[in-house]
């Protein structure tokens, strides 16, 4: 009896058939695996692993093409590796490294402000919604912040750019670490951006608070004081949340650079 050949023997057949390298596939899934790894506007744990790596199929599929000149083809036969298969995945991975933390930095980092932001006004993680595309624990304005930013992401043509970076050949001159580094620095400035203005506010707020209490002794103010704070704040973040968006979206849409 004829042994029937699996779904994917009979895939990779076809694809054999029709002259497509799996090997330099795989590699270009391994470099768009971190980006859709790390990346929020990509899911992150509102889909399961196998979705997340058949996205990064999918990515791999888009940019292969322009991955040609990694592994330059034989004649009448596949494009010859320098390197066994597994270890030279690994050397795509850690070169998609650079553009998935570059990509991912300003989205986590209006993650970051709008925690900040909450903890000015006395609010905690406790009883924020349980958002899959942020990080356990994220506050209100965090899971808020985290979604705009995905919106923006993905608006502007964030996976358009990501794609672009990843398939520009990495140059000499450009060191990965020190990359990382830079984007890393970027996006905690990022953050103080965003944050910023209402902590100076609150800064103010606490002082005249502070002159209130004084001024009304013994009175006890800060029972009311205390909700009034909030309140003010919530005022200031949505007479400042159009700037605030716009400083976020100029960030958004310069990352990841690419040649």
């Amino acid at each position: 009896m004829e042994t029937v050949p699996s779904l994917l023997s009979s895939v990779a057949s076809a694809l054999t058939r029709a002259d497509l390298d799996l090997e330099a596939v795989g590699l270009a899934w391994a470099r768009a695996l971190p980006a859709v790894a790390i990346v929020p506007a990509f899911g992150l744990r509102a889909l399961p692993p196998a979705a997340r790596a058949v996205f990064a199929l999918a990515l791999a599929a888009v940019v292969f093409p322009a991955l040609s000149w990694m592994h330059p083809p034989g004649p009448g036969s596949h494009s010859p590796t320098l390197a066994p298969w597994p270890l030279a995945a690994v050397g795509e991975m850690l070169l998609g490294l650079p553009v998935a933390i570059a990509a991912a930095v300003p989205l986590w980092a209006a993650t970051m402000a709008g925690g900040c932001l909450d903890a000015l006004r006395g609010g905690t993680a406790q009883g924020a919604p349980s958002a899959p595309t942020v990080e356990a624990g994220a506050t209100p304005l965090g899971v808020v912040f985290s979604i705009l930013a995905s919106a923006i992401f993905l608006g502007s043509g964030g996976p358009a750019r990501v794609a672009l970076a990843l398939v520009a050949a990495p140059t000499p001159e450009g060191h990965p670490v020190l990359s990382v580094v830079r984007d890393l620095t970027e996006g905690i400035a990022l953050a103080v951006a965003i944050g910023g203005p209402l902590l100076a506010a609150s800064v103010v707020i606490e002082v005249a608070g502070a002159l209130l209490a004084r001024a009304a002794a013994p009175a006890q103010l800060h029972l009311l004081l205390a909700p009034l704070r909030a309140l003010a704040l919530l005022v200031l973040l949505g007479i400042s949340l159009e700037r605030m968006a716009m400083a976020l979206a100029s960030a958004i849409e310069l990352s990841p650079a690419h040649p």
